[in-house]
């Protein structure tokens, strides 16, 4: 690639936001627009290039787990990016090991320029050699200071919510952020009276699932529903259906929600580590419990008689545990709620059966009221299995057929490329010029037609070459992915299965879809560009 294109990567931390004003402004969105911005401005060699921003809003940097991040690399593979500046290394990432071999290894591999404003870092500056140590030691630093910051913050946001202040992001449905008193919640009315109703079912002794489909009938929006009312530019929530109702689990969470008498209750997870993602429950003994911080929906009297009714009344049956190989998988293609696993003896013979647990509450023109057995689940999702299993060997011999070239047919396919499209854009130019000279009176009508109709098809055959190496090149990503060979591995593992197993299950599927015992919908738990691959001819 001749053209510099510009990849603009911008990052902002949840731990940027709690720190002092002068620096949370320092590292906002705005200021690492305006500073790149700027630089690309002032630089002639720039100046002009094309440029993508890239930003992540919330994302440490002691990993490179973003989603923004992720795209920037993905251009830069398929060679659209060849140049990328950040505000300074922080910024691209704190982790100074993976962050030095992007800079000594991977970049300079694909070709990539690399600029960090603030540390005067230009890769340029250092073809065929190392970035030097001031590089390195800069990096040591910033992953020290990372670790640092994150302990300071997190003592910080222990010592508020040991003063009773709300640290939380979601507030518990019935209640509300103070807009005036940062860290204080108040009651939400609207959605407080539905608090109080639950637990005067509670008291009275009623079943949870008699509470539930009371709700239902009654019309209640779910906690999800009006918060999605509520909070219309929010994501959360966005991709529950319109007609999810109460359930027993939505009602129990209520019930048990301790804050609904006026106590703070926080610390309830931690993180395991610095910058990781996994986090264990705490404790109810380490977690931190604030009373009277707020004004209650419900005595504190009234809260622990609704647990020992309702505790009361679901010890009375302790049902064993139920596990079989679906367990969790399988959703209500219609509301996207989880089908219940229900289990009956009729004449003494067993029945295992899934079923929408919403359906009793509508009026038959949504959600389906009818079963599906487990058996007849379990064929069905076993014999796409199966089916996708005699897919991998074929796939496998493709794959190592092509491999010991790949990053040879990668480059070539990039290249090839770039240049039908640098093509395709000098064709339309000249179309346009046509159109130009013929209105100005430079050419007449007849070779104005002949050299339209000659740009016209010469730019459908440029976009149908484009096509296919966009297709080859995508082929060619698959090919050399880990997880295209992962999903195969998988694939082989089961394609001589006999029966359907919850490891089978994990290793393969997302979800299963039932609209009703006809139409059943498989999601693997792999991209569908990875399906195609895999099941094409």
């Amino acid at each position: 690639m001749d053209e510099v294109v510009i990849g603009k990567y911008i990052r902002l931390s949840q731990e940027d936001r709690d720190l002092d004003d002068e620096k949370a402004v320092s590292n906002s969105i705005l200021h690492q627009r305006d500073l790149i911005a700027n630089y690309i401005h002032n630089n002639p060699e720039l100046s002009s290039c094309r440029a993508y921003e890239f930003f992540d809003d919330g994302y440490s940097g002691t990993n490179f787990d973003r989603p923004a991040f992720e795209k920037l690399i993905e251009k830069i593979k398929v060679g659209e990016i060849n140049c990328v500046i950040v505000k300074d290394f922080s910024r691209f990432g704190r982790d100074y090991i993976e962050l030095g071999d992007y800079l000594e290894r991977i970049f300079p591999f694909l070709g990539v320029r690399f600029i960090s404003i603030n540390d005067g870092y230009d890769s340029n500056d250092y073809k065929g050699t190392t970035g030097g140590l001031d590089v390195v030691m800069k990096n040591i630093v910033y992953a020290y200071y990372s670790k640092d910051l994150s302990v300071k913050v997190k003592t910080a946001k222990m010592q508020k919510m040991k003063r009773g202040e709300f640290q939380g992001g979601r507030v518990p449905y019935g209640l509300m952020k103070d807009p005036n008193t940062k860290g204080k919640l108040i009651v939400d009315p609207e959605a407080a009276k539905v608090v109080k109703e639950i637990f005067g079912y509670a008291i009275q002794g009623r079943r949870l699932v008699d509470i539930a489909e009371t709700l239902n009938k009654k019309g209640y929006e779910t906690p999800s529903a009006y918060y999605r009312r509520k909070h219309p530019e929010s994501k959360l929530y966005a991709n529950t259906s319109h007609l999810s109702g109460w359930t027993i689990i939505t009602v129990e969470k209520i019930i048990e929600q301790e804050m609904y008498y006026g106590a703070i209750v926080q610390h309830k997870r931690e993180g395991l580590g610095v910058g990781g993602k996994h986090t264990r429950k705490v404790p109810k003994e380490e977690q931190i419990i604030i009373e009277n911080m707020h004004e209650p929906i419900v005595s504190k009297e009234d809260f622990i008689r609704a647990q020992q009714i309702i505790k009361k009344r679901v010890n009375k049956k302790p049902g064993q545990k139920r596990d079989y190989p679906l367990k969790g998988y399988v959703k209500c293609a219609i509301c996207g709620r989880r089908l219940r696993y229900r289990k009956d003896t009729i004449k003494g013979k067993d029945y295992k059966y899934f079923q929408c647990p919403l359906a009793r509450y509508q009026d038959g023109t949504n959600c389906s009221n009818k079963m599906i057995r487990e058996e007849d689940l379990n064929q069905v999702v076993l014999q796409n299995i199966l089916t996708m299993g005699s897919f991998a060997e074929k796939t496998e011999k493709k794959i190592a057929k092509r491999k010991a070239s790949a990053v040879e047919v990668h480059l070539r396919i990039a290249r090839d490329l770039e240049n039908l499209q640098r093509e395709l854009e000098k064709c339309r130019t000249d179309k346009f010029t046509n159109v130009d000279s013929f209105m100005a009176g430079n050419i007449d009508k007849e070779t104005y037609q002949t050299r339209r109709k000659e740009y016209i098809e010469q730019e459908a055959e440029l976009q149908k070459r484009i096509k296919i190496l966009k297709n080859d090149l995508q082929e060619q990503r698959l090919e050399d992915s880990d997880d295209t060979a992962k999903v195969v591995e998988k694939l082989k593992q089961y394609s001589q299965a006999e029966e359907l197993t919850a490891p089978m299950v994990r290793a393969l599927i997302k979800e299963v879809k039932v609209t009703d015992p006809e139409h059943i919908e498989i999601i693997w738990n792999f991209d569908d560009e990875v399906y195609k691959f895999i099941t094409e001819e």
